[in-house]
């Protein structure tokens, strides 16, 4: 399979699988908002500061190292150095992870009470540890396909795990007898997700590797003039060279990950409590942050499916091209990569401009969601540009500098949210990330232009596809009231037809210029 093909048909499994798996969690998110109402939601929502720490040690610093590994050994075809290293991580990772579970579910309460400032929190808290063990497994085999980049199995494993979530949390809501409707039943749900996902992908791993071992390593492509090198798939690495090889990736990976989700965590942590002193009132900030982030930022996230998909594949594929020193794929891919994403970015924005109050208003029944909505809409064009740049200078080994550019980014929203949330509340909160999403974005492209310049049109990745969402959110709207006018259908009826009439104007336009311009 070609380069493009294998990045695009990736991407694709990748994305449809975490639609999929959005429509789920939002099917969710609406059922939990009615179950167990705002300030329970917040309560859940307040645990991840704590619990995404103990995550981030466990999973991204060994899946991505896994995946880029993984990738180095596919180019030259080392199949036995890559079963081996999997093995290894693994192990690794699983004895971490119960090692942070102890940890975790013992001090659940200490770090209720004196870091959350919210006792009622620790028991959700004692309950998502047990998960720990579970993603740290899954986290390992994950890199292992992306490395390949075979998307499939872990695009199965993500709505397997959203499906026994969303599944248990139903059969646990009707088991009043047993368990209260609050937070608790959020985090069960997640642990009996995970645990799922995880059964399923151990697996699919040893059925792969009886079957059809062999077949990942059958086509792999060498430059031109270049012969598979001799023992390929049987050259075994020195275990102390293999585990140096990893940690050298991996641990600068983990440390920048670790060093985000902790600014991360006391950014979560320092809303509600910020915004006690913009609303006078505990409750009523935790019902804030629930309804921002359980409620508004998901339909933000939605779109960012696809750039999740994509971010995911581009770190393998630019980190296998870049080791074959093939300089004018990896410029292509990249100026592909961002035109789509920014497209992508101007049709959410103005999509959300125009139909954000709404949705808020039918899906969870809630005004201030919706109002969230339509305010943060702004923020999806730098959303994904700064997630997918940042995934492409870590294809180039640039850990450190993605780092350094996410902390500072992190650092300028911390600012805002302490000098501007008590007296502006969550609008506040807003225009930090707004300013530090551009620095971010500024800085990773500085990084890859020192690298390699690509080409780049204002005309057709801002103006155009700017004034095809204008336009098709203009149509778009007058049909909705023309539809609402009638009064025949149900009130979702006519949001549905017009967000589909949005869409097909868009990307059909926007496919047929394309074509055009070819």
């Amino acid at each position: 399979m070609s380069y493009k093909k294998t990045i695009f048909t990736g991407t694709l499994i990748l994305t449809l699988s975490g639609f999929l798996s959005r429509i789920l969690g939002f099917y969710n998110r609406i059922f939990l908002s009615n179950l167990i109402g705002a300030r329970e939601l917040g309560i859940y929502q307040l645990i991840f500061p704590v619990y995404m720490l103990c995550f981030t040690l466990v999973c991204h610093g060994f899946e991505t190292g896994i995946s880029n590994l993984t990738s180095r050994f596919y180019a030259v075809g080392e199949k036995t150095n890559i079963h081996r290293l999997i093995r290894l991580t693994a192990a690794m990772a699983f004895f971490l992870a119960l090692l942070l579970m102890t940890i975790l579910y013992e001090g659940a309460g200490y770090l209720s009470g004196h870091l959350l400032h919210e006792t009622s929190a620790a028991p959700a808290l004692r309950i998502a540890a047990l998960s720990l063990p579970f993603v740290a497994v899954k986290s390992c085999l994950h890199g292992y396909y992306i490395g390949l980049n075979r998307s499939a199995v872990p695009a199965a494993s993500q709505l397997i795990e959203q499906c026994a979530r969303v599944g248990s949390i139903y059969l646990l809501s009707v088991s009043v007898y047993l368990f209260t409707a609050d937070a608790r039943i959020a985090a069960w749900g997640m642990v009996i997700g995970e645990a799922a996902s995880t059964v399923y992908t151990i697996l699919a791993y040893l059925y792969t590797n009886r079957t059809a071992g062999r077949k990942h390593f059958a086509d792999v492509r060498f430059p031109a003039g270049q012969k598979r090198p001799a023992g390929t798939g049987q050259k075994s690495m020195p275990f102390s060279h293999m585990v140096r090889e990893f940690f050298s990736f991996s641990v600068p990976l983990t440390i920048n990950h670790f060093s985000l989700t902790i600014i991360s965590s006391l950014e979560n942590m320092l809303i509600p409590f910020m915004l006690v002193s913009c609303l006078g009132s505990q409750t009523r900030a935790l019902e804030c942050y629930g309804t921002l982030t359980g409620m508004a930022l998901p339909f933000l996230f939605f779109p960012a499916t696809i750039i999740n998909s994509l971010s995911v594949m581009l770190l393998p594929a630019i980190s296998f091209s870049y080791k074959q020193k093939k300089m004018m794929q990896i410029r292509s891919t990249i100026a592909k990569s961002l035109h789509y994403c920014i497209i992508i970015g101007i049709f959410s924005t103005f999509g959300f401009l125009i139909y954000g109050n709404t949705l808020g208003s039918l899906v969870f029944g809630s005004e201030e969601a919706g109002h969230y909505v339509y305010m943060f809409a702004i923020l999806c064009p730098f959303m994904y540009v700064a997630q997918t740049i940042s995934s492409i200078v870590n294809g180039f080994g640039q850990t450190r500098k993605t780092l350094y550019h996410n902390l500072l980014g992190m650092g300028t929203r911390i600012l805002f949210i302490l000098t501007l949330i008590p007296s502006m509340g969550i609008q506040g909160y807003l225009y930090g990330l707004l300013v530090s999403y551009a620095v971010q974005i500024l800085l990773d492209l500085l990084c890859v232009f020192r690298i390699t310049a690509f080409p780049f049109s204002v005309e057709k990745t801002l103006l155009l596809p700017a004034a095809l969402a204008l336009a098709g959110g203009w149509l778009s709207e007058q049909l909705y009231q023309h539809l609402l006018v009638s009064g025949s259908l149900h009130p979702f009826l006519p949001l549905l037809i017009s967000g589909l009439f949005y869409c097909t104007f868009f990307m059909s336009v926007q496919y047929m210029v394309e074509r055009l311009s070819m």
